[in-house]
Order: C-alpha cells, then structure tokens, then sequence
C-alpha cells in the first residue's frame, strides 16, 4: 500500500464522471476553485489530489460513474503502490489461488465485466507510474500481425519454440501464439511488463508453454546458452547506457563488437545468439540502423556470413515512434548453405486506395508474398518492380553498405514490369486530367466585382460574439483502452491530404474530435501564405483527432458558413496574421473576416469550396503526373521504352 496522497490525472477525473477529457479542460479553465495541479505530474499531464477532486465534484453536484473498472481505478490510484503491481497481476483471471480481499475482488468483478487485457493494461497502468522509461515503444498490432506472418511464411519447418528478448506488453508472442508456436519465451527488464505479458498468455493461450522472466536481456541474458527456432522483437531504440563497455568482450559480438551508439546491432547480434542454426528472426528497428557509419563494420559481417536475409521498410507512422518510418529486418542464423542476396522491400512508397486511405492489408500481402517467394529461391517472382528487389549480397559490399530498401528498390529495373507501370502511370493520368479540367470548368465564370472592400472584424471578436468558436485541442494523456483514431496533422492540411497518423497510448493527443464542417486550419505555413492549410471538415477528416498543428474553429451555422470563413482566412489580408521568420505560423485571433449577412456569405462560400476542390485536384495530378514521369524515364534509361522517331 502507498502513504503517498492519492493523484489523478485528467483523463481519470474523466473517467471518474463519465464524461470527455475536454469537459475536464473547461471545468479547469471556467471554475476558480478548481483543484490546482500539485507535484508530481507534469504541463503537458498535470496531477491533481484525488480528495480535492471529489470534494470539488461533490460541490458542484458532478455525478461520479459507477462500473467495476473504474472502481479498480479508484482503488488502484489511492491503496496500491506501482512496486506491488506485478504481484497482483498473478491473480487477473485467477479465481481461486488468492483470498477474496477487497482489491483482488474488485479486479474480478472488473474482469468479469470487461476481459482480462483490458484490465491487465489498467493494472500496468498504475505498475508504470514508477517506470518511466525511453526509447521503449509498443509495436502496433497490425506491424506485429506482419511480422509474425513474414514469420510463419518462411521456409519449414514452422518454429515451435520463440524467444522475444524484449517482450513488453506481449504483443508479438500472443501474434506468436496465432500462427502455432507451442512454446512461448519472453524477458522484459521491467517487472510490470513481465508479469503483464505472462498473465496475458497464460489467460489467452492456456495450452501454451510459457516461460517469462525479468531482467536486461543485454546485461543479464535469462536465457544464457538456449537456441530458439525463431525470434520476434521490437527492442529499445538509441539506449545510452546499453553496457557497451562492461560488454567489450562478449561472445555474442560474433560479427564485431558493437560501438557504444549502434545498441540496435547489439539487440541483433544478441537475437542472432539465440537462434538454433537456420531458425528465423524478425525485428523491428529504426531506419538509421540501416545506414550508420558506425554501424558499417557489423553490417558489412551480416552481409558477408549470410545472417541478413531481408529488409522492409515501412511507411512513417505505421507504429511508434510516429515519426520515423521503421524498418523489419529478417535474420537466419547460418548453417551449412550459403545466402548470396538479400530482398530489399519498400512499403514506405505505398500506392493508396481512394484518396488518403493506406491500403495496409494488401501491401502486407504483397510483402508477405514476396518474402515467401524469395525463402524459397524463386527471385523473379520475389522482385516487384518498384516495390521490391532481389539484389547480390557483392553489389552490397560498398563503401557504404547502406541497406535502406528505398534505395535498392529505385536501382532494381524489372524491364517488363516498368514498362507496364509507365504505360498504367500514363493512363491514370489521362484520368486525373479529365477530373481536373471538369473541376476547372466549374470556375471559369465570374462577374466583375465592385473593388469595394468588406468590414471586417477579428476572429477573437467573432469569438466573442459567438459567430465561431476555437475548439480547445491541448494533449492530454489518451486512456490506456481508447480506441485508436486517426491523426490529422498541419502538414496534411498543407498537402492536401487526410489523417495520416494514429493515435497512441503513450503519446498525449486532443480529447476533442474533429466534426464535419469544423473549418481546419494548419498552424504553419511553407511561407508567407503560399500554401493555404485551410479546409472544412468531411469525409476522412470527421472523427479524426487534430494534431497539434492544427486549429479548429467551429461556427454557429446560423450565422457563419465554414467555407465562407475558410476561404476569407487564407486570404492576403490576413497576413498580418503570420509571424516568424523560418517558420511561419498563424495567431488565430488576429484572422479577420469580412462582416456579411448569411445570404451574402453563400456565394462566397461556394466558391472558395470550388477553389479548393480545384487545389485539391491540381496537386493529384501533379503527383500523378510526377510518377509517370519518373516511370517513363525510367524506361527509357532502361531501353525498356524508346522515343518514338520522326
């Protein structure tokens, strides 16, 4: 139990009311007398004392909700200290080893109403209130569905025993379990994770052999001599203290010693070790790994003893960190055959279905596809002509070993497969040039204005007068079982394009979602207005969550049409509006908007909506038509496609 004053933070008072975290965010900004922020917590996820909370909802007859979960939370946050957590977790799902005392009774009555994962990750959520930890991130479910099936498409016979040396909240080992491993190894260094994973696995895969310790896999391996058939694993990224020097002369090392910054290639190495001769190993790591001068020795000694079978690298924003587009590399550890090539895949350059949509199951097949194709020595249908190339381990073997598949995919030319692309990429543009001179046409008549300028007034005036309002988007700290939501970003709005992140536990997002006819309008700017970053809110973008560089405004429709307004913020008076001078951002209450009746706004309305639509157009066919030039010049190197002669 903990002698500490009971916290909460604000997605728990809302939980604890039944209501958005955005209700939350109105009461601190509305009510004086709400509780103040004590220590503990931090700007961007303040702590508030949980009896000053309750004593203010109270006051303000704010009704508390009920369930089984949020009682658990309750209980959890002001009996429980983080360090007993993974004790408790032996009992999720446990019916009868333990005495029916008031907390593991209330972890059963949570249980029953909801499952034991959902309540697992409640529990890990108070265990890792004492853990922070960097450079540690969950793999999303569909990266760790892909893994495991690159896994189960190699070559038999299919792995029955599978280590993961860095297992977290056991996501890759439940995939594990999905494609018939009966034999499930884990380590985490953090004992929460540990027993989260092993509780997880023993509730839903009973029939499974599970063996789940703690402890740095690197510094103290708890599986010291013991060979897998296979590996899965998505270690810690950039540590700094990984135990370089305490390590020097580890028998691991087998393919030279790992500097003190690549602790990717020590994780590698380390997987490598644990691999009986010919078992498979599927990691994901950052995309430097893949290019690092000081990773160029071990890279070179992969390459050379056949360990490297393949890499793929993914889109940015497939799982965390967002930022960054990561890469699975697929290691064997070698036998008595030789390797001489590597696949190279890029997933990063993936086709998209309808307009902003990643066509993520279909690419996955294609890779998936190609891998199992490429295991079993049929090259030519492994290489996919700008998705994926099949290239010599001795063309590898350069100055700079750099094996980031975007570069070997646009060096890899299928004849036959180019000269299709070109000849489809041309098509499509056909297609895109039709839908964009029909959109044209739509703004080609307008009648002569009068050049008399329009009252305008401020956005912060029309705020006050509730013409519009901004809609608060501050991070919060998202509930460990919100459901995953796409995030839109200012640099979408600047392209033109929809959501094209996801939401993450881990990572504080806006409470407030994005409704259809919210005008959405970047923070940022390329320059002084060249790129407009404004729209209203439809289709893809409606339940999204805004990023943080995006503002939201949402207008009494009565009184203001959002494209009308939309329109009038991207205009040239209100650059005054913009400040900095690299980057260029917008002070939203400086926005002026022309003073005009509704009726006189619909005309406006519609055609600065046409305008957009006539942008939005515009950019497609520029990227179309950047693709078929690439393609066709491609060909055209390639002798594939020949100038017609006159």
């Amino acid at each position: 139990m903990s002698d500490s004053t009971p916290t909460v933070a604000a997605a728990e008072i809302a939980r604890l009311t039944g209501v958005t975290r955005a209700t939350v965010s109105n009461w601190r900004r509305r009510h004086a007398d709400f509780p103040v922020p004590v220590a503990g917590g931090s700007e961007a996820r303040p702590l508030f004392d949980l009896g000053d909370v309750q004593e203010w909802l109270r006051d303000h007859r704010v009704q508390i909700a009920d369930s089984p979960v949020q009682r658990l939370r309750t209980m959890l946050r002001t009996e429980v200290d983080p360090a007993s957590i993974p004790e408790l977790m032996l009992f999720v799902g446990d019916e009868t080893s333990a005495p029916a005392t008031p907390l593991l009774t209330a972890i059963r009555d949570a249980v029953t109403a909801t499952d034991v994962k959902q309540i697992l990750d409640v529990l890990a959520d108070r265990g890792l209130d004492a853990a922070p930890s960097t450079g540690v991130y969950p793999t999303e479910q569909p990266v760790a569905a892909l893994m495991t099936d690159i896994l189960a498409a190699a070559a038999p016979p299919t792995p029955q025993t599978l280590l993961d040396p860095a297992c977290g909240s056991g996501t890759l080992l439940v995939e594990a379990a999905r494609i018939g491993v009966a034999s499930l190894s884990g380590q985490d260094v953090l004992p929460v994770q540990a027993a989260r994973t092993a509780a997880l696995l023993h509730a839903q895969v009973p029939a499974a052999m599970v063996d789940i310790r703690t402890g740095d896999s690197l510094l103290a391996d708890a599986f010291p001599g013991e060979e897998f058939d296979a590996v899965l694993a998505n270690p810690p990224y950039a540590q700094r203290d990984w135990g370089a020097d305490r390590l020097a002369l580890d028998l691991r090392w087998e393919y030279s010693v790992p500097p003190r910054g690549e602790s990717e290639l020590a994780w590698v190495q380390h997987i490598l070790a644990h691999l009986r001769v010919g078992g498979t190993a599927v990691v994901l790591l950052p995309p430097a790994v893949a290019s690092r001068t000081s990773g160029r020795r071990i890279r070179m000694e992969l390459l050379r003893g056949g360990a490297l079978r393949a890499v793929i690298a993914l889109p940015q924003g497939a799982s965390t960190p967002r930022q960054v587009g990561l890469q699975i590399w697929v290691l064997r550890r070698p036998g008595g055959g030789s390797a001489d090539s590597v696949l190279f895949a890029d997933m990063a350059r993936m086709p998209t279905r309808g307009e902003i949509q990643s066509d993520w199951q279909g690419l996955s097949e294609r890779v998936i596809d190609s891998w199992r194709a490429f295991d079993r020595g049929d090259v030519d249908a492994a290489a996919v002509a700008d998705f994926t190339a099949v290239v010599r381990t001795m063309d590898i073997l350069d100055d700079d070993i750099d094996l980031t598949p975007a570069r070997r995919v646009r060096a890899a030319i299928d004849p036959g497969n180019v000269a299709a692309s070109a000849h489809a990429a041309i098509g499509h543009l056909g297609e895109h040039l039709i839908e964009l001179r029909g959109i044209a046409a739509t703004v080609e008549d307008w009648s002569a204005g009068t050049g008399a300028g329009l009252r305008t007034a401020t956005v912060g005036d029309l705020e006050r007068g509730g013409a519009v309002r901004l809609v608060p988007t501050t991070p919060e700290a998202a509930d460990s079982d919100s459901p995953q939501r796409p995030v839109l970003s200012g640099r979408d709005l600047l392209s033109g394009r929809g959501p094209s992140g996801l939401t993450n536990p881990d990572v504080p997002v806006s409470a407030e979602l994005i409704r259809e006819g919210d005008v959405l309008v970047s923070r940022f700017r390329d320059d002084h207005g060249a790129a407009q970053g404004t729209r209203v809110a439809e289709g893809a973008d409606v339940g999204a969550v805004p990023g943080s560089g995006v503002i939201v405004f949402r207008t009494d429709l009565t009184r203001m049409d959002p494209w009308f307004f939309a329109g009038f913020i991207g205009s040239p008076d209100n650059s005054a509006a913009m400040f900095g001078s690299t980057t260029i951002r917008l002070d939203p209450m400086r926005l002026r908007i022309p003073i005009l009746r509704l009726a006189e706004q619909k005309p406006y309305a519609e055609a600065f909506r046409k305008l957009h639509l006539l942008r939005v157009a515009a950019a497609r066919t520029a990227d179309v038509a950047t693709r078929a030039a690439e393609l066709i010049g491609t060909a055209l190197t390639a002798g594939v496609l020949a100038p017609v002669r006159e």
